[in-house]
């Protein structure tokens, strides 16, 4: 994996900044993943994020479900016990593959919006059960959002489209991003493959910005040697792991490829041994558009040589579309 891109630059020169942008582009497009370092969130508040994700998963069973995930897909909030998701369902959807693989996925999750949405309220658990939890997330999600917004505009220069438009496209801030807890186990559990840490899949939005420990699994999928999947580690927990994902492969008309992604074995556990694979924790922010912005294909990449791939739907919709599959289980 190549070196983490150093995002302060864009805020250099004219020079530089073009060259971050042109770096950052390049490098999702070869590796279908990019990391950044110096990227505007502290590593101390990346640090109390991590230190609150463990606090929430070490909570008893039934504390953390009292802010359970609702039973269906939407809204899309609340804390997901191991097993509830099924990930392995959506794996290939934007490739055309009808159905996915039922695999098991052994991960425990809770997913959090905006403080201010005015559709979908978050769920949580009672301050007395985790202190500071709640107002440190709502925080942190604000934060993560102005980075986000760099980050496009960063992209949309690479592209050569209106930065402003794709701001625009994304300023009601309507994300949510996820706390992940993978549990300890055997790493002969994984063997038969009908479990896993998580399946191949996509994101459903237009990025998604990963920060990871240093346990390792995570894999992306090489865009220039596609079915090869190459590990993804973290120089420390402070580094943004950036994938595209299907709303911006839409958007672009398939100039960017959504990254597949998995969690598997990590590099230090031999497959199919009796070691034991430690506990790994995650916390992803998904970046979408605005639920009625539009996805059809901006009309710079729609020409005689690559015409348009997509039907018009709504970011909503799209993501529904998506998250039905998720939690039913079903193509």
């Amino acid at each position: 994996m190549s070196e983490a891109i150093d995002f302060s630059l864009l805020k250099g020169s004219p020079e530089e900044s073009k060259a971050v942008s042109a770096a950052l582009l390049a490098t999702l497009k070869t590796r279908g993943v990019a990391k950044l370092k110096n990227h505007g969130l502290p590593a101390e508040l990346i640090a109390e994020m991590f230190d609150y994700t463990k606090k929430f998963f070490a909570l008893p069973l039934e504390d953390k479900m009292i802010a359970k995930h609702p039973p269906e897909s939407t809204p899309n909030r609340g804390y997901s016990y191991v097993g509830q998701e099924s990930v392995g369902s959506i794996s290939g959807y934007e490739k055309g593959v009808s159905e996915g693989k039922q695999v098991r996925d052994i991960k425990e999750t809770i997913d959090i919006g905006s403080a201010n949405d005015d559709l979908v309220d978050n769920i949580w658990v009672p301050e007395e059960k985790l202190p500071g939890f709640r107002k440190f997330m709502e925080g942190f999600y604000e934060s993560a959002f102005k980075v986000e917004l760099e980050i496009l505009a960063a992209l949309a220069m690479a592209l050569g489209i209106s930065q402003d438009e794709m701001k625009m496209l994304h300023g009601k801030g309507e994300n949510e991003f996820r706390l992940l807890h993978y549990p300890a186990i055997p790493a002969s559990e994984l063997t038969d493959g009908t479990a896993t840490r998580i399946a191949d899949h996509t994101d459903f939005g237009t990025i998604t910005m990963l920060f990871q420990d240093s346990v390792g699994g995570l894999q992306v999928e090489d865009q220039q040697n596609l079915g090869t999947f190459r590990g993804v580690e973290s120089a420390d927990k402070a580094e943004i792991i950036l994938n595209i994902g299907d709303s911006l492969q839409r958007l672009t008309n398939d100039t960017f490829r959504a990254a597949v992604h998995r969690v598997t074995y990590p590099p230090t556990v031999k497959v199919g041994s009796e070691e034991i694979i430690p506990e790994r924790f995650s916390i992803a922010y998904f970046a979408k558009p605005n639920r009625t912005a539009s996805l059809f294909p901006f009309k710079k990449f729609i020409t005689p040589a690559t015409p348009c791939q997509y039907e018009d739907i709504t970011a909503w919709d799209y993501n529904n579309l998506r998250i039905t599959k998720l939690f039913s289980g079903k193509a």
